[in-house]
C-alpha cells in the first residue's frame, strides 16, 4: 500500500512539475493567461504584475512538483498542494459556471482544455491527493539524500526559468509556430499542398512540415497535391499587417524569402536594438531577402522612436497579440519561404550575416528541420534530466 500512495505522491508531482514548466518555458505566452484571468475578475490594472504573477505562479508548480516528486518535507508540501489543487478547483467550477471565451492555461499552449476538463483534472488531483496522504499523520521522512536530489531539481528549474526570460521557447505551440503556411488573405488560399518525400530502408514516406520525420529518413523530393484533399476543414493561417498608407500586405509575406523583424511593443526597444534591427534588415535585403519591420505602433510612433530610413522605409503595422504570436521576443526575427514560417530568432540572437547566406543557400525544408529539432531535443533532455535527478538519486 505504501508503495502504491508514492506512485500516487509522483504522478501528482509530474503533473504539477511538467505544468510548471510548460508555463515557464514561454513566460509571454504566460502572461497573456494571467491577463486573461485579471481581465475576467476585473483586476485589469493589474495587468503590468501579469509577467512576474505567471513566472512565480509557474515557478510554484514546478518546486511543488518537485518536491512530490522527490518526497521531501512531506507533511508540509502535502498541505500546501491541497490548498494549492483545492484552490484551482475553485476557480475552474468559476471558469466552467461562467463560461468565459479563454483558456485555463493549465498546461500553457502546450495543450488546451475546456473549462469541463480543466475541473475534471482537477478533481482526478484531488482524489490523487487523498489516496497519497491520507491518513496525514503516517507521513514517512524520505532518504535525505532525496533533499540533494530535491536541491539540485530546484537549482535546475531556476536555470531553466532564467535561459527562458532570455530566449525563444524550446518548442513553440503558438498557432504561428515553425511550419506554420501562411495565407495572404481571407479571399486568398494556395492551391496545391507541398508534401516531402523522404526515403529510409529503402521505403519512401511523404510527411510535412508540422509532421516531420526524424533524422533517420533521408530527404528526397518536394510533390505537390491538390488542396481539395484536406478538406473544407484544415486550418488557415493569416499574418495580416498593413502598410502606413492603410493597405493590407499580407501577400508581401508570401515571397520565396521573406525576414520579418517584429515588434509588440516598439516603445519598449532600446536605440541598439532599433539599430540591430536596421543592420541585420539591411543585409537581408543587399542579399535579396524581401524585408519587413512589423510593429504594433502607427506610422505616427515609429517616427517618434526612430528616424532611421531602413526601418521607416519597411515599416508595416499588425495587431499586438499577432505579433506576440509570430514572435515571443519584442525585436525578434522570422523567416518565412514560400509562405511557410521556417525559422525564429531572438531579439538577443539575430541571425548574422553567415546565418542569412546559410538560409539561402540551404534547402527550405533541411533547414526548417534542423532549426526546429533543437529545442524538442533541449526539452526533452531537461525533462529527462530533471525526472532522472528526482526518481534516480
Amino acid at each position: 500500500m505504501k508503495g502504491f500512495k508514492r506512485i500516487c505522491a509522483v504522478l501528482l508531482g509530474t503533473v504539477f512539475f511538467v505544468s510548471g514548466v510548460l508555463k515557464l518555458m514561454d513566460p509571454v505566452g504566460t502572461s497573456l493567461i494571467v491577463e486573461e484571468y485579471f481581465k475576467f475578475f476585473h483586476l485589469g490594472f493589474l495587468r503590468f504584475a501579469s509577467n512576474f504573477t505567471g513566472t512565480a505562479l509557474s515557478l510554484m508548480e514546478s518546486i511543488m512538483g518537485a518536491a512530490l516528486i522527490t518526497g521531501v518535507f512531506r507533511r508540509f508540501t502535502a498541505l500546501f498542494c491541497l490548498v494549492v489543487t483545492a484552490f484551482f478547483t475553485i476557480l475552474t467550477a468559476i471558469l466552467m459556471v461562467f463560461n468565459p471565451a479563454m483558456d485555463c492555461g493549465c498546461f500553457g499552449e502546450a495543450l488546451h482544455l475546456t473549462h469541463l476538463q480543466s475541473f475534471l483534472k482537477n478533481i482526478a488531483l484531488l482524489i490523487l491527493w487523498a489516496i497519497a496522504f491520507i491518513p496525514f499523520g503516517k507521513l514517512e521522512e524520505p532518504q535525505k539524500v532525496k533533499y540533494a536530489s530535491f536541491g539540485i531539481a530546484v537549482v535546475s528549474i531556476g536555470l531553466f526559468t532564467l535561459y527562458s526570460q532570455l530566449s525563444l521557447p524550446l518548442v513553440d505551440f503558438t498557432s504561428l509556430k515553425p511550419g506554420t503556411e501562411l495565407y495572404g488573405s481571407v479571399e486568398s488560399a494556395f492551391e496545391d499542398v507541398t508534401a516531402y518525400v523522404y526515403e529510409k530502408d529503402g521505403r519512401e514516406g511523404a510527411f510535412t512540415r508540422d509532421c516531420p520525420p526524424d533524422s533517420s529518413w533521408h530527404f528526397v523530393r518536394t510533390e505537390s497535391y491538390s488542396n481539395t484533399i484536406l478538406g473544407d476543414d484544415t486550418p488557415q493561417e493569416i499574418l495580416s499587417f498593413y502598410s502606413a498608407t492603410g493597405e493590407y500586405a499580407d501577400s508581401l509575406a508570401l515571397g520565396k524569402h521573406v525576414l520579418a523583424m517584429s515588434a509588440y511593443d516598439p516603445l519598449k526597444l532600446s536605440e541598439e536594438r532599433l539599430a540591430g534591427i536596421s543592420r541585420v534588415l539591411s543585409a537581408a535585403a543587399e542579399k535579396g531577402f524581401t524585408v519587413l519591420f512589423l510593429s504594433a505602433g502607427t506610422p505616427e510612433s515609429i517616427s517618434e522612436i526612430t528616424s532611421d530610413p531602413t526601418l521607416i522605409s519597411n515599416s508595416f503595422f499588425a495587431d499586438y497579440k499577432t505579433l506576440q504570436t509570430l514572435n515571443r521576443s519584442n525585436g525578434g526575427a522570422v523567416y518565412i519561404s514560400g509562405g511557410q514560417i521556417t525559422s525564429k530568432w531572438s531579439a538577443r540572437a539575430l541571425p548574422s550575416n553567415e546565418e542569412l547566406d546559410r538560409i539561402l543557400s540551404s534547402d527550405p525544408v533541411e533547414y526548417f528541420m534542423k532549426s526546429s529539432g533543437k529545442g524538442k531535443v533541449r526539452l526533452q533532455a531537461f525533462l529527462l534530466y530533471t525526472f532522472a535527478v528526482m526518481l534516480l538519486i
